[in-house]
């Protein structure tokens, strides 16, 4: 993987999930960027780029269809989350679920429905409000909550993320 590539998962907490096999990265050369791959149980089903610097337009490219969400982990709890990379980072303590936005799609609520328990909104600050309509709309199916976040998930380490989700 190219260095700078490597730099960012590592920047993010993102390795970990990588080293451990639970999700799977690439480098898209072409475009600069850093690849989640996105899968339903070994099938590929898109995947979702970040662009490594800011030269880099648009900041995520999606490829292929955004039908199925980025998950990495496998915990019966699922905390929703805005990108791959903070998905990634909560994988260390919950099974992380990328939205890729702030919007829950409609296809991705039988997969929540089928895989978890309970599920986590824990969007960005300004999200908030989005946060609770998500939670609202899950509610019908499954145990929810909102965590209110002061930052970005992707950029606390395991401590951090364990003593959040206490």
């Amino acid at each position: 993987m190219e260095d700078k590539c490597t730099d960012y998962l590592k920047k993010n907490h993102c390795i970990e999930s990588y080293i451990k096999g639970k999700a799977e990265m690439k480098y898209d050369v072409k475009q600069h960027r850093a690849v989640f791959i996105i899968k339903e149980k070994e099938k590929v089903k898109g995947a979702i780029g970040r662009g490594l610097n800011s030269e880099v337009y648009p900041k995520w490219f999606m490829y292929g269809s955004k039908t199925y969400p980025f998950i990495c982990g496998n915990t019966d709890t699922a905390v929703l989350v805005e990108d791959c990379a903070s998905a990634c980072a909560v994988s260390e303590v919950h099974t992380g679920v990328a939205l890729m936005g702030t919007s829950l799609p409609d296809s991705y609520i039988p997969v929540l429905k089928k895989k978890f328990k309970k599920v986590i909104v824990a969007l960005d600050r300004d999200a908030t409000t989005k946060a609770f309509d998500i939670s609202n709309q899950l509610r019908y199916y499954m145990d929810t909550e909102v965590k209110i976040l002061e930052d970005d998930l992707k950029y606390f380490d395991k401590p951090q993320i364990e003593r959040l989700f206490q």
